[in-house]
């Protein structure tokens, strides 16, 4: 076993024992050395982020890429991180080159709906989650967030269908009966809201907001007042 090697299983022995603040430096000792190594590099981005420096874990995957532009997962990693550090526009670009490079992962094709979502390009996140269905189609995923950004669009009858869906692979998830309940109130069908928001109510006696919505449209002592609703 070299030298690297010996390093590389020490960080390893200190992280399986969550002594991440021990295992971090043998990392950067382990990526100051050897840089082409790539897999410390990776190991030390991914550690950066849970213990809170995202900044400096998105630096270190960047760095992965400038000597493998076509490693994939670092890509994809790259690409939430830059999500979950506000800066969108950046994970846009990311995940968009991952699904012309590499279409069947799917889930790069929820992130880029969820961060044009974020920017307010509904149209764009609906066309992204389509084909996230298209790839995914033994799941609810695609129907989930397809029903979220049709709602968004006050595309109500969409949103309808995918979350019928839904509920066909499974009857009972309560914020999907809620969501349903929200979505036929866009198409102004009170009764079917009402059904929804019941079966909430069976489900979670204690769902606050669809106990509120059920009273407001069946209870004449009620005011009711209708929002368009945006999920």
């Amino acid at each position: 076993m070299d030298e690297f090697e010996q390093l590389h299983q020490e960080a390893l022995a200190y992280e399986m024992q969550g002594k991440l603040s021990r295992a971090i430096p043998l990392y950067e000792q382990l990526t100051k050395a050897q840089p082409e190594r790539l897999e410390a590099r990776v190991k030390l981005a991914e550690l950066y982020y849970v213990t809170g420096w995202i900044h400096k874990s998105i630096n270190e995957f960047e760095s992965v890429i400038q000597i493998k532009p076509d490693y994939t997962f670092a890509l994809y990693r790259l690409g939430i991180f830059y999500f979950r550090a506000t800066r969108v526009r950046a994970a846009i670009r990311v995940f968009n080159h991952i699904n012309e490079v590499e279409p069947d992962l799917y889930m790069a094709y929820y992130w880029e709906g969820l961060s044009y979502y974020h920017t307010g390009e509904i149209h764009k996140a609906i066309e992204s989650y389509q084909r996230l269905h298209e790839h995914c189609p033994q799941g609810t995923l695609g129907y989930y967030q397809l029903s979220v950004a049709y709602s968004a669009s006050g595309q109500y009858q969409k949103a309808i269908e995918c979350l019928k869906a839904i509920v066909a692979e499974d009857p009972n998830i309560t914020s999907v009966h809620y969501d349903l309940g929200r979505a036929y109130l866009g198409i102004n069908d009170r009764e079917q809201a009402i059904r929804e928001f019941e079966r909430v109510i069976e489900l979670d006696p204690d769902h606050q907001e669809a106990v509120r919505r059920y009273k407001e449209l069946t209870d004449p002592e009620e005011q009711y007042s209708f929002e368009v609703p945006t999920l």
